[in-house]
């Protein structure tokens, strides 16, 4: 039996089991990757069996960067619940660590990664979607010029500890919005936005409006 034709068994979902060789896997994560939901196994396992001792390399790095990519995605889509494991954060983030940034492809999907997670900052709470209570043209220059900041703030670290970041992009972002209201910066938007609402509730006739209970 050739190098290549080593099996690895995976425990995917619900304890399926699994007999795969290193391009077999791959070929196969690729294959779930068109959905960001429904993976042969998590990223947990997968990730395990990437680090097992003499897989290659070629398709160690391709599905972890297919899982980066996945989970970059799934940053900006935490309102539609994925499966996964508790563990999978930590594997997630040791493939941006365990992936060298010598490959123009690798520096883009970590790149992809960073950004959504700061991204996600200004789209999400730490347990909902972020309703913003301003509107209008300051609220969206202030959002990009501090994700602009904190990306080139992060983007040279070989090592990021991303639970700790998160904790602290939380606390810096809801500080700048402060910070910005307590200068005036959206009084103007704000008060746009109000006349609009105005004008648009007095167009309304209510008496034409059935209402059902």
């Amino acid at each position: 039996m050739s190098f290549f034709e080593k099996k690895y068994k995976i425990t995917g979902w619900r304890g399926a089991k699994y007999s795969l060789t290193a391009k077999q896997l791959y070929e196969r994560v690729l294959e779930d990757s068109k959905s960001d939901y429904n993976w042969i196994a998590s990223a947990t396992e997968l990730v395990r069996v990437c680090n097992e001792p003499y897989f290659p390399e070629m398709y160690s790095q391709g599905i972890k960067l297919i899982i980066l990519n996945c989970f970059a995605n799934l940053e900006l889509q935490k309102e539609y619940p994925s499966s996964g494991e508790p563990t999978d954060k930590a594997a997630v983030y040791s493939c941006y660590h365990t992936l060298l940034s010598t490959d123009e492809t690798v520096i883009k999907v970590k790149e992809k990664y960073l950004t959504a997670i700061i991204e996600a900052i200004t789209r999400y709470t730490e347990s909902e979607v972020r309703f913003p209570i301003h509107q209008g043209p300051a609220y969206q220059k202030i959002c990009e010029y501090w994700k602009k900041a904190k990306f080139d703030e992060c983007v040279s670290k070989e090592e990021i500890d991303f639970d700790q970041l998160r904790e602290d992009l939380y606390a810096d972002f809801e500080e700048t919005i402060k910070t910005a209201e307590e200068d005036g910066v959206f009084e103007g938007d704000d008060e746009a936005y109000r006349e609009h609402l105005r004008e648009f509730l007095a167009s309304i006739d209510l008496k034409n409006i059935d209402f059902f209970m």
